[in-house]
């Protein structure tokens, strides 16, 4: 097989929704590992929350987490990279959304913390399947740097928060967009691709031997970086453009798509 790893994002790609990995795409990524390669996941959820998969999968390499801003071991949880926000971004940020329709999700240690519950969290933790600390102290908790901030809201909503924050001094940070209504703060080093390269050299892979498959503007820089970076059919038109490969198929259509020509060496 010409790609020795395959990276792919969950959220839209694994699967289209409700945390079901199909029982093709599984067969189809075993059936890849028997023969040799090598497969793993890149997302913006935190480990906990992909934890289910990495066994489903027999994953027994580390996996890119928080949109890059951690690569773990999920054999040992030992942290190959680590990037987190400085405190004092942070603090700032929080201010700023107070003036905003937005729900922001503090993560801290591997532990998720919110000033309340609303639809919009109670939507995303089932999602994810975690559960968040209910704080009325975010300010002083994010004194021990955040790995990241999730912003949630109407996308118009999300924009405008965007934007005033940049016009703020404020530096070591970075925006992506998980989703249209997810907002991701993330530490200026932290990306799925700066992570896959890390990924490669921990693994010993050249990344002209990495195949990518993504669906969010959050993937661009992994299907960049990769030799062969694959967007599926319902991927933003963003990722698309940036792509070397859109698929047929939708979802996890379109990843056994992938799969099944990298174990035909159709690509």
């Amino acid at each position: 097989m010409k790609y020795k790893l395959i990276v792919s994002d969950v959220d839209g790609t694994l699967f289209k929704s409700g945390n079901q990995v199909q029982q093709r795409t599984v067969q189809l990524i075993h059936q890849y590992q028997q023969e040799g390669g090598i497969f793993t996941l890149a997302t913006g959820r935190m480990k906990k929350a992909i934890e289910p998969f990495i066994q489903k999968l027999k994953i027994q390499v580390p996996v890119i987490v928080y949109n890059g801003a951690q690569v773990v071991d999920p054999l040992n949880d030992r942290l190959i990279l680590s990037h987190e926000l400085s405190p004092l971004f942070a603090e700032k940020a929080l201010k700023i959304m107070d003036a905003f329709s937005v729900s922001p999700i503090v993560h801290i240690q591997q532990q998720p913390y919110v000033k309340e519950y609303n639809d919009d969290i109670l939507a995303h933790t089932k999602k994810d399947g975690i559960d968040c600390v209910v704080t009325d102290n975010l300010s002083n908790l994010v004194l021990t740097s955040p790995t990241k901030i999730l912003v949630i809201g109407e996308p118009l909503e999300l924009a405008a928060f965007e934007k005033v924050l940049k016009q703020k001094t404020l530096i070591g940070y970075q925006t992506v967009y998980s989703d249209r209504n997810y907002l991701e703060l993330l530490p200026e080093e932290a990306s799925k691709g700066n992570a896959l390269d890390v990924l490669a050299k921990t693994l010993g892979v050249l990344t002209q031997d990495i195949l990518a498959v993504g669906d969010e503007r959050n993937d661009i820089s992994m299907l960049v970086n990769a030799g062969m970076g694959v967007a599926v059919a319902n991927a933003a038109e963003e990722v698309k453009q940036r792509a070397d490969m859109v698929t047929k198929g939708s979802w996890n259509n379109g990843l056994e798509e992938v799969l099944e020509a990298a174990l035909k060496n159709e690509i």
